[in-house]
């Protein structure tokens, strides 16, 4: 099968489905199994919330492909998102009305005057995953990219998604070659990397002559992801004292924060600081080292990152928070984020800016809204207006009124769906149909991506879901 142009035509077709396909079935499960080894060796596993068992995240055989002209685009977009982000903790704090859609507790509200008030740093360094839906097949990949949120604190799939691509490439790759010469895959870059080119940078940023790292986890929350030990080694490995730490021994001492025996530079947590406060009030422990690490500009994400509420989409998507952001953030706004509202009793604009009473219009909607607990993640509560009856929905509506600002309505999105070739109980191979989203990271010169798929259309690992490789593809003529 030869290919006038590799880059134009596995992208517009199934072609790597299709080569898989050709695949004697015996040599399909074989590299089955030999990804599920790859992946509990390298440590692509989480603990599940139910019983606390260690379990292999599922990785698919076919990985899906982006291409050089589609990496720099979502690069961009993504950094200007990011840069909005950032802003955010300094709007909450100058514009009243901004407060009432980023809605924080007294207590976090207090943490944030207390660390930063009118002081905020100019240089602060926020690391997001920005969760899209996306075909990087379609032939309008550009005009159908749009953002379902953003998560800022302790984000997933650091560890994961290079690994993923790395084992996709050594197991799923010679077998693609073999069938396919001409076909070209290359990895993107390496998110574990990445965030410790963002960490040193912002050590040298804050005038710190070392980077010495801790990951700021909680020991008793067992479930979840277990990435943090493996980042803290590889970041070792790379000439870093790097521990994973529990923020009950933080210490700040001779104007300089220890773990145990180690002065510590930057943070990187995987706590918000409403789950700071929580452990201050279970406990009864003081958390007054982290504060101050935040006063200092120690970590990271900063305490922008606890503005990531799904409600920022607002922000984005109402004309009259668009003097908070530049006219490049705002037009891409406009292409790429899907109209957002906190659900509660008021006169809004919808998308074509005709102003709506909001409860409503919900009502009435049902088949174009997802309605969303605002700052739960993992998929928790999200409740999509086409797959429930009128009924369930307006349940879920009564209860979201019932309890203003803590649920968001979104303009829905259909999750893009694929199909991909799966090892089935009999020992055949076939096609299966997968739901597939899109995790952006980026930094100035960097991106990093994290797929995911899952038969749900909420994909999420902690919904069932699994993970999909994303590859480059490069035409070696061109490139």
């Amino acid at each position: 099968m030869s290919l006038a142009n590799p880059k134009t035509d596995f992208l517009r077709s199934n072609t790597i489905n299709e080569l898989l396909l050709q695949l004697p079935r015996e040599e399909f499960r074989q590299m089955v199994g030999e990804i599920h080894e790859a992946c509990l060796r390298e440590g692509i596993t989480y603990i599940h919330q139910r019983d606390n068992t260690l379990r292999v995240i599922p990785l698919m055989p076919c990985p899906r492909i982006i291409n050089p002209i589609q990496r720099s685009y979502f690069h961009y977009v993504c950094l200007q998102i990011i840069d909005a982000l950032k802003k955010l903790c300094a709007v909450y704090i100058n514009d009243p009305q901004v407060r009432k859609l980023l809605p924080l507790s007294q207590e976090e509200e207090q943490w944030v005057m207390e660390a930063w008030g009118e002081n905020i740093p100019r240089y602060h360094t926020v690391i997001s995953r920005l969760d899209a839906n996306t075909d990087f097949s379609a032939l309008d990949w550009r005009e159908n990219f749009q953002f379902f949120e953003a998560n800022s604190v302790g984000i997933g799939g650091l560890h994961y998604s290079s690994l993923a691509e790395k084992i996709i490439l050594q197991v799923v790759g010679p077998r693609l070659k073999r069938l396919e010469p001409e076909l070209y895959l290359e990895p993107n870059d390496d998110m574990r990397d990445l965030l410790l080119d963002e960490l040193r940078l912002h050590a040298r940023s804050i005038g710190r002559r070392q980077c010495n790292i801790a990951f700021l986890d909680d020991p008793k929350n067992v479930s979840g992801i277990t990435e943090y030990p493996r980042l803290a080694d590889h970041f070792s490995a790379r000439g870093h004292q790097a521990v994973v730490a529990d923020p009950r021994e933080i210490r700040f001492q001779n104007d300089e924060f220890h773990y145990r025996d180690m002065v510590v530079d930057v943070f990187y947590r995987d706590m918000d600081i409403k789950q700071c406060i929580a452990l201050e009030k279970s406990e009864g422990i003081d958390l007054r080292p982290i504060r101050k690490a935040f006063q200092h500009n120690r970590v990271i994400s900063s305490l922008a990152g606890d503005f990531d509420h799904k409600s920022c989409w607002e922000l984005f998507t109402d004309d009259r928070y668009c003097h908070h952001f530049t006219a490049a953030q705002w037009r891409i706004f406009n292409r790429h984020i899907l109209w957002t509202r906190l659900v509660r009793d008021t006169n809004t604009a919808d998308e074509t800016g005709r102003m709506i009473d909001l409860i409503p219009y919900i009502q009435n909607q049902k088949a174009n809204l997802v309605i969303k607990p605002n700052r739960e993640y993992g998929g928790l509560g999200v409740t999509i207006g086409p797959d429930v009856t009128q009924a369930e929905w307006e349940a879920v509506l009564l209860e979201a009124a019932g309890h203003p600002y803590t649920y968001v309505v979104q303009r829905y999105a259909p999750v893009r769906s694929q199909s991909f070739p799966m090892l089935q109980p009999d020992g055949s191979v076939g096609r299966e149909d997968y739901y597939g989203t899109c995790g952006f990271v980026v930094t100035a010169k960097d991106i990093g991506l994290v797929g995911r798929s899952s038969r749900k259309s909420v994909v999420n690992v902690a919904q069932q879901g699994g993970m999909t490789a994303v590859l480059m593809i490069l035409d070696q003529q061109r490139f």
